[in-house]
């Protein structure tokens, strides 16, 4: 299987435990379908190197990754 990147952000805030948890969230996020039910998603949220601080923001970049056949 190859990993493609699908997708990817830059989160900003204004503090390193803003940061953290925002990071946090969107790694362990849940889906859920139309119909309320949890899924497992095809992908997932991985950071992509190290989080810097620049003009009083912390940053951190995440690429959504996805196996294909």
């Amino acid at each position: 299987m190859n990993e493609v990147q699908r997708k990817y952000k830059i989160l900003r805030f204004t503090s390193r435990k803003g940061l953290e948890e925002g990071v946090n969230e969107l790694i362990q996020r849940e889906y859920k379908d139309k119909d309320g039910f949890l899924y497992q998603s095809s992908g997932r949220w991985q950071c992509l190197g190290t989080p810097f601080l620049e003009k009083e923001y912390w940053h951190q970049a995440v690429v959504f990754i996805q196996e294909e056949d």
